[in-house]
């Protein structure tokens, strides 16, 4: 086909001419109108209606699934809770002592008893506590202490002394502890030594070994016959000597020693380390005594001097309780 063949399109005068022949649409009747509004008005409450009931099936299925975690988390939670584990046992009480087990009553506690972790102990005016932790680590609280609990390894201290005995007869390393103070966690590094808060400060006194303060200015380390101070960002250094006044309320509570079958050179051992002194045998005679002869009986409700005299006073060796040392002497040939 050529464009000459092509049949001839009409023109807009030719569309105007036929839609003048054709003349004016008839207008829709009324009741067609209205039958057109309520068809529409229909299908849009039916949309809508759609909608909400799909808004309305999402909400039910979140809020179930919800409700199905949390029952799933009640459920679970039995046994994603750990149980309190037993932390320390209570070796010697004096005066008045109490125990919070963490839901909010304070109860008398004894010589014997055994604390929890999450337990609180406190001592009044007239109180001081020893106990051993599960770790073996041997702890005493001085009058109007309060200490937390969180494990065997970790105490909080919030009020009040703690002393902290770590180390062995030896000087070896004991158990780890950390004992949490509000100038920051004290640990030990083979050690006797005292935590106190004073108006303030932090004072940690060292008995023995070593000790490691972690403040936020950096980490403090004190050795055996010193004491730092701690109040803010300021530190005071000060000699303390080992048998110092300081340390006399630790004799005070301190747990009986088992003499029962042990030799008197073991009971020295041990008296020694709880006064801060050494021994010193005045002959050779005395000291082979000394590792020879076995105990018996206790020496319960005494201070460790207490016990040198009374223990002593059944051998044939005599003490001579000094500043420094304890001196034994044989008293028969």
């Amino acid at each position: 086909m050529n464009e000459s063949s092509r049949p001839e399109l009409p023109g807009d005068a030719d569309i105007a001419a036929l839609l003048r022949a054709a003349g004016a649409r008839p207008a829709a009747t009324a009741q067609a109108m209205a039958d057109v509004r309520a068809a529409v008005e229909s299908e849009w409450r039916s949309s809508v209606a759609a909608r909400r009931r799909r808004r309305l099936v999402t909400s039910w299925a979140a809020a179930a699934s919800v409700t199905v975690a949390a029952l799933g988390v009640w459920l679970v939670r039995p046994m994603l809770q750990v149980e309190p584990q037993v932390v320390a046992s209570l070796t010697r009480t004096v005066g008045s002592v109490e125990q919070n087990v963490g839901n909010g009553r304070w109860t008398p506690v004894a010589t014997a008893a055994s604390l929890v972790s999450g337990t609180q102990l406190r001592t009044a005016r007239d109180g001081r506590a020893a106990l051993q932790l599960e770790n073996g680590v041997e702890l005493r609280l001085d009058a109007r202490t309060l200490v937390a609990f969180e494990d065997a390894g970790q105490a909080r201290l919030s009020q009040g002394a703690v002393y902290v005995d770590a180390g062995s007869p030896q000087g070896t390393p004991g158990p780890d502890f950390v004992l949490d103070t509000p100038a920051g966690p004290v640990a030990h590094l083979g050690t006797q030594y005292e935590a106190r808060i004073l108006d303030g400060s932090v004072r940690v006194g060292v008995r023995e070994g070593r000790v490691r303060l972690s403040h936020v200015s950096g980490d403090l380390v004190g050795a055996a016959g010193e004491s730092f101070t701690v109040r803010g960002n300021e530190v005071i250094r000060a000699p303390l000597a080992p048998t110092a006044p300081e340390w006399n309320w630790v004799a005070e509570v301190t747990p009986p020693f088992s003499i029962e079958g042990r030799t008197v050179e073991d009971f020295l051992v041990w008296a020694a380390r709880q006064t801060g002194r050494t021994i010193v045998y005045a002959s050779p005679a005395a000291a082979e005594r000394a590792r020879r002869a076995t105990l018996s009986g206790t020496v319960e409700g005494l201070t460790p001097e207490e016990a040198v005299r009374a223990v002593l006073s059944t051998t044939s060796l005599a003490p001579e309780i000094g500043a420094e040392r304890i001196r034994v002497e044989a008293t028969e040939p």
